[in-house]
């Protein structure tokens, strides 16, 4: 669903848009807290969602088997 970095990014504006907005009291603001609960609610659901295989790309897998397993032959040519 969401890649990491943008993760990060969505939980430091729900955090930023929570604390910003409690301390100029604006959560009294029904559209306000909709939109920060929305996007907290985005957060949670992406932590249990999980890509399907076919989502990453070739080069990512072919890093990641070369990371877990060093014993593989490196062939560069196939």
């Amino acid at each position: 669903m969401l890649t990491d970095k943008q993760s990060l990014i969505l939980c430091a504006i729900v955090v930023f848009g929570f604390s910003i907005s409690g301390i100029m009291g604006l959560l009294e603001n029904f559209v306000i807290v909709a939109v920060l609960v929305v996007l907290f609610l985005l957060v949670i659901i992406n932590i249990f969602v999980q890509k399907p295989i076919s989502e990453y790309d070739d080069e990512a897998l072919k890093e990641e088997l070369k990371n877990t397993n060093p014993n593989l032959i490196n062939n560069e040519n196939s």
